[in-house]
Order: C-alpha cells, then sequence, then structure tokens
C-alpha cells in the first residue's frame, strides 16, 4: 500500500469524523430550537426537521461524512482509522468555542496534545508495516472463531448487562447502555472495514450475500447505537457516558485490527510498543477530552 494512498485515508478520517461530529450537532440544536408543539408526535416532528435549513445542513454533513469514512478505511487498517475519533472531538469543542463563546480550559488543551500527539504517532508506526488487505484473507480472519468469539461475544457480554437486569425488574444503568453503544458503533466500524475491502475486488458478485449482511450490521449498529446513546442520555449525565462510549468505540476496533486482522504483524518490536503507547495516549486525550467538556456543551445541546 503506498504512502500516498494511506496518507489520503488518514486525511478522508480526519474530515469524516470533523463532519460528522458537527452534522450531529447541528441536528440535535435544530431540534431543541423547534417550539413544543412542533415536536408532538412522530409525524410532526418529523415534517418539522425535514423543512428546518439548520437539521437538513446537519444530515447533510453526516451523509457526506460517510464517503470520507469509506475512502479512510479503503486504504487504511481499522488500526489507524479508529483513533482518530478523537480529532471528532477537538473540532467539537473548537466549535463550542466559537458557538458558546467559552474559553478553553488547561485539560482541554492537555487533551488536544494527547490525541494529535498520538494520532500522529500511531499513524506513522502503522504506515510502516501497513499492507493491502484482500477479501479472501478478510474472510479467513474476520469469520474465524476468534473473530466470531470477539465479535459475539463481546456483544452478548453487552446484552447481558444491558438487558438482562430489565428481566429481574431492575433499572437498566446508562454506563451498561453506553458500553453497549460504543460496541455497536465499534462493530459497525469492522462491517464497514469489510465493505471497502470487498469492493476493492474486480468482481463486484462475489459473496454478495456476505455484503449485504454486512451493509444490514452497518445500519443496524447504526440505529442501535444512535438510538441507545440517546436513551442513556435522557438516563444518566452525559459527563459520565461519553467517555465510556468514546472510549469502547474506539478501543474496540483497534483491538480487532490488532489482534483479529494482524494488522500489527508486520511491524518490528520497537515500533509495535511505540504503536501502542501511541495508541494509549490516544485513548486517554479521548476519554478527558469526552470527561471535561461533555458537561459544558453536550449536556446543554443533547
Amino acid at each position: 500500500m503506498g504512502g500516498l494512498l494511506f496518507g489520503i485515508s488518514i486525511v478522508s478520517g480526519l474530515i469524516f469524523t470533523a463532519l460528522y461530529n458537527i452534522g450531529f450537532v447541528l441536528e440535535k440544536k435544530a431540534i431543541l430550537k423547534l417550539p413544543p408543539e412542533k415536536k408532538e408526535g412522530v409525524l410532526n416532528l418529523l415534517k418539522s426537521i425535514l423543512t428546518n435549513k439548520l437539521w437538513l445542513l446537519g444530515l447533510f454533513l453526516t451523509i457526506a461524512s460517510m464517503g470520507f469514512y469509506y475512502l479512510a478505511l479503503l486504504w487504511a487498517p481499522l488500526s489507524a482509522v479508529a483513533p482518530l475519533s478523537g480529532f471528532g472531538l477537538i473540532v467539537l469543542i473548537v466549535y463550542a468555542h466559537f458557538d458558546l463563546k467559552e474559553s478553553l480550559k488547561k485539560l482541554e488543551l492537555v487533551g488536544f496534545a494527547l490525541v494529535i500527539v498520538g494520532i500522529v504517532v500511531s499513524s506513522i508506526m502503522m504506515n510502516y508495516g501497513v499492507r493491502d488487505l484482500q477479501w479472501v484473507e478478510w474472510k479467513g480472519v474476520s469469520h474465524s472463531v476468534n473473530g466470531a468469539i470477539v465479535v459475539f461475544g463481546s456483544l452478548l457480554v453487552a446484552v447481558t448487562f444491558t438487558f438482562v437486569p430489565v428481566l429481574f425488574r431492575k433499572k437498566i444503568k446508562p454506563f451498561d447502555i453506553a458500553i453497549f453503544a460504543g460496541l455497536m458503533a465499534g462493530i459497525q466500524a469492522i462491517a464497514f472495514k469489510g465493505i471497502t475491502v470487498w469492493s476493492s475486488e474486480s468482481n463486484i458478485n462475489l459473496d454478495l450475500v456476505i455484503i449485504i449482511f454486512y451493509i444490514i450490521i452497518v445500519l443496524a449498529t447504526a440505529l442501535l447505537s444512535t438510538g441507545s446513546l440517546q436513551f442513556a442520555f435522557k438516563e444518566g449525565k452525559v459527563s459520565n457516558i461519553m467517555p465510556i462510549y468514546n472510549g469502547v468505540m474506539t478501543i474496540f476496533p483497534i483491538l480487532f485490527g490488532g489482534i483479529i486482522l494482524l494488522e500489527w504483524s508486520s511491524l518490528i518490536l520497537v515500533q509495535q510498543i511505540f504503536l501502542g503507547l501511541s495508541l494509549v495516549i490516544t485513548i486517554a486525550g479521548i476519554v478527558l477530552l469526552s470527561l471535561k467538556h461533555s458537561q459544558s456543551y453536550l449536556e446543554t445541546n443533547l
């Protein structure tokens, strides 16, 4: 894989996470600004948002971001793309700085530095050993017993902790919902990666059933992740939920890419150590930004 294509993927990933976060916030702000009478009933709300320019702009940015997400995963591994989510938080915070006229806190600047350093170092390390992943190889490793155990095992644990308490008439905890939402977003990234690997094949009729299944997974996990996250916001503080959600949705694809897809196997020991440290630094920055900034901005806009 050429360094140019890898660089295009990284830049595309940065654009994706920036557009997605801004689009998401614009959609929420548009709904919040609607008069109460326009929020009554699903059809009435749907009619209101479909004629709302701010909401439509947010929707456009969200949809446009998917194109950049495809390019990001097309020429870069999951381990390189997943940490880029931290850049989206930086964009969100800077946007809030101008939108709410609030000053940037020292801990937020520390989070900026951690995320940026982590992304730069991890991207450099992954560029040393990254290679093209063929569809046959993808099926062999992602559809293996280990791949199934990681995905379905994690999903089973999340569902168990989230929904089993309901059977015993206990209240679902927001933390468990945040983990569930993060895993859904992580599984969505894995399925999306599979689609990009398949799309690079010359035979478009190859394993169409699998690809249709992947597309269903992407749509379903997007719905479940967004829906469960909104429910978690109603049950608990955003400042507690977002660090968990952002952490899980970042860590899960990284581990799947590194352990199951063997994305780190061609790196020498020193490079693997630097990669591991950079990923830890990035995740620490993501959690810090989620923890510190969601209180002042997300809770007032979600």
